[in-house]
């Protein structure tokens, strides 16, 4: 029943930051096993587009092709104002990348296609494994590893119809931590994970509609509010409406693998009516029905980032590290850029001392990027109409901006902003 195993480097959690991590490893021939305590990919989750930067890194992987092939490209981001003004624009067709747009895809279509391609790779996740009792040392990582099943025999899990089939006690050198936000692997490192701005609250709902959608996504900015609309393709789109606080309940929004949240569907706050209101409120402009709801949820976003994005033997990526606005979906496209570059920084060689070297080097440039997409020390400047409106809500803005790594200073400057760091 007990089972001893070592790994150089263990990855935990199959989301698009594990995998992502996981395909670099592959690439790199590294001993690796990728840990997800789910039975398979997601059916439904918030994160839905890629940005540009993000699309080129999954072109070095080789697989960037099928995604493009399902995903709907978006050249524009626009920014409305609650008299139905256009305030800003975002040109992704201007930016001198290869991919000039945000590709808009479900979650659950890029973690099939990650998942196929890295077991072209010859590697796949270890389903239904779920990690606890993680002790870091000088040395490396020790853990136990539940592998769960269905069944009337075992050890029989709270609250849940799974039971313990096997338990797996597991050496590794080094831990990726993409577990997203309630991170064990975090918690055991004792990094901390403070809230650094307040809460939101919101109310999404996804549907089928008669009309023409517009192509572009669109921020509606309503005082202290933010409200969200995506083209999904296929005549269907996804509003998100910001709500007054204690909206939805904490810790609502999990990443789950049941497309309908039953409880959403009784709620009058997600009802059909409702849904008409805040449409004829906050986007007028949209005339297409909206009776044909495929998702609603409630959802509650924190904002946290970590105080470090590692220590020792265990470094995090993702929604371990840091949780954002939804707007930006910056946690997904971030994450994705650090699961790849903390297991490179990891494949480079095995020499202990060059590994901690170029470890705490990412920790260094994971926390100088956050604070400049959160302007954490209120940085961004700007000159002109459309700059000194953004600023006036410079909460509804910052770390809403659909843009990250080498595009993201070219976006600002779109917008008449810049990043103005005092040199002492």
């Amino acid at each position: 029943m007990f089972n001893k195993k070592s790994v150089d480097i263990a990855v935990l959690g199959a989301g698009p930051v594990g995998l992502t991590a996981a395909h670099i490893l592959a690439d790199q021939g590294m001993d690796f096993t990728l840990l997800e305590r789910a039975a398979g990919t997601h059916t439904h989750s918030y994160a839905l587009a890629l940005h540009p930067d993000t699309l080129e890194l999954l072109d070095t992987l080789g697989i960037v092709a099928p995604i493009l092939q399902r995903a709907l490209r978006l050249q524009r981001s626009t920014i409305f104002d609650p008299s139905n003004k256009q305030r800003a624009v975002i040109d992704y067709g201007a930016l001198p990348v290869k991919y000039p747009f945000l590709a808009v895809i479900a979650q659950s279509d890029l973690e099939d296609i990650l998942v196929a391609t890295l077991a072209k790779k010859g590697h796949t996740p270890q389903w239904n494994h779920r990690v606890r009792c993680i002790e870091p040392s000088a040395e490396g990582v020790r853990f136990t590893v539940d592998h769960l099943m269905e069944g009337s025999t075992g050890y029989a899990i709270a609250h849940s119809e799974q039971e313990i089939d096997k338990i797996y006690e597991y050496q590794s050198n080094y831990m990726i931590a993409a577990d997203g936000y309630e991170s064990m692997a975090r918690k055991a490192a004792n990094i901390g994970f403070p809230e650094i701005k307040s809460s939101l609250d919101y109310a999404v709902f996804e549907f089928e509609t008669n009309t023409r959608l517009l192509t572009e996504m669109r921020m509606m900015v309503d005082n202290d509010k933010t409200h969200i609309y995506w083209p999904l393709g296929k005549g269907r789109c996804r509003f998100s409406f910001q709500m007054p606080p204690n909206f939805a309940q904490k810790h609502s929004f999990n990443k789950d693998h049941a497309m309908v949240d039953n409880e959403a569907q009784e709620s009058s706050e997600l009802s059909n009516a409702h849904l008409d209101h805040l449409l004829h409120t906050h986007a007028p402009w949209f005339i297409g029905s909206s009776s044909d709801v495929k998702w609603r949820v409630m959802v509650h976003f924190e904002k946290h980032l970590a105080d470090s994005f590692g220590n020792g033997r265990v470094w995090l990526a993702g929604d371990a590290a840091h949780m954002a606005a939804p707007a930006g979906i910056l946690s997904m496209n971030v994450g994705m850029l650090e699961g790849a570059d903390l297991a490179e920084k990891l494949s480079i060689d095995s020499n202990e001392d060059g590994r901690q070297f170029r470890l705490n080097a990412y920790n260094l440039d994971r926390v100088t990027e956050w604070r400049r997409l959160l302007d954490i020390d209120q940085n961004i400047q700007g000159q002109g109409n459309t700059a000194e409106w953004l600023l006036r809500h410079r909460n509804n803005i910052i770390g809403n901006i659909p843009a990250s790594g080498n595009s993201y200073q070219a976006i600002l400057e779109q917008l008449q902003l810049h990043e103005s760091i005092a040199v002492s």
